[in-house]
């Protein structure tokens, strides 16, 4: 199974404290996250993929630009779009995908989830890496080991 990134949701209103508008936080929750076949059929399902494969997932952002040397890239994120909304349909498919009975659209998802684009960018990355094997298959390996004629 691919490693578990925590996601936190909360809620969030707009208060007048001393007569300037302030952003406040309540209920907040914190859910596990990975991408799961599940989550890759409900993101093909409600539109949010063009396919139920993980190559469909790689496809919402240009993965290799974001990666370098094993981690996010300040430079790549710097020049990337900004536009966070291809990674939050990764982020909610990874959410979803291992927490089948929480029942949260994805506008929903959007209401509550509140990290800012940096940190939603670095954790879409980590999420589609959790799922690529970081080693070498050693079962595989050795079964090609085996079979090879001498």
């Amino acid at each position: 199974m691919a490693k578990i990134e925590m996601i936190t949701l909360k809620d969030m209103e707009i208060k007048e404290v001393d007569g300037e508008y302030q952003q406040i936080f309540s209920n907040e929750k914190q859910y596990p996250a990975a991408i799961t076949n599940y989550g890759l059929g409900l993101g093909e399902k409600l539109g949010l993929l063009e396919g139920s494969n993980l190559t469909d997932l790689l496809k919402i952002a240009s993965l290799e630009q974001l990666m370098a040397g094993g981690g996010v890239n300040e430079q790549a994120l710097e020049a990337d779009d900004t536009n966070t909304t291809k990674y939050l349909k990764g982020i909610y498919i990874a959410l979803i995908g291992i927490n089948p009975k929480l029942e949260l659209s994805y506008e929903e998802f959007l209401q509550k989830y509140h990290a800012d684009s940096i940190t939603t960018m670095k954790t879409y990355a980590r999420l589609v890496m959790n799922t690529l094997p970081s080693t070498k298959n050693k079962f595989a390996e050795g079964m090609e080991q085996s079979t090879k004629k001498k």
